[in-house]
């Protein structure tokens, strides 16, 4: 008897002591697809600023670029002077850059 419960209480120990690894490996993983979002958001920053100083080819509203895990979406492109919205995706994370052109 005494084994089954000594048993129990290492189990437990042992539950206790995976869990806030395993919550560690899912934020480290979270910042890292969050990191790669934001370069994706900035990568297509840039080709518009680019485009808009006449180096490159405007991207059209909705136009999505992947590259390998990451995605670009330009949600709102800029004219002359505007606003201009890129999104960037990388797993669960997603971020945004708007900037304003003059």
């Amino acid at each position: 008897m005494v084994i089954v419960i000594v048993m129990a209480i290492l189990s437990l120990v042992i539950a206790g002591a995976v869990r806030p690894v395993r919550d560690e490996s899912d934020l480290a993983t979270l910042r890292v697809e969050t990191t790669r979002a934001f370069y994706a958001a900035e990568s297509g920053a840039i080709i518009m600023m680019n485009a808009v100083i006449g180096q490159a080819t405007m991207p059209s509203n909705g136009d999505v670029i992947e590259l390998n895990d990451q995605t670009i979406i330009f949600v709102q492109v800029p004219d002359a002077q505007g606003v201009g919205i890129v999104e960037g995706n990388s797993g669960d994370a997603t971020r945004r850059i708007e900037f304003t052109t003059e």
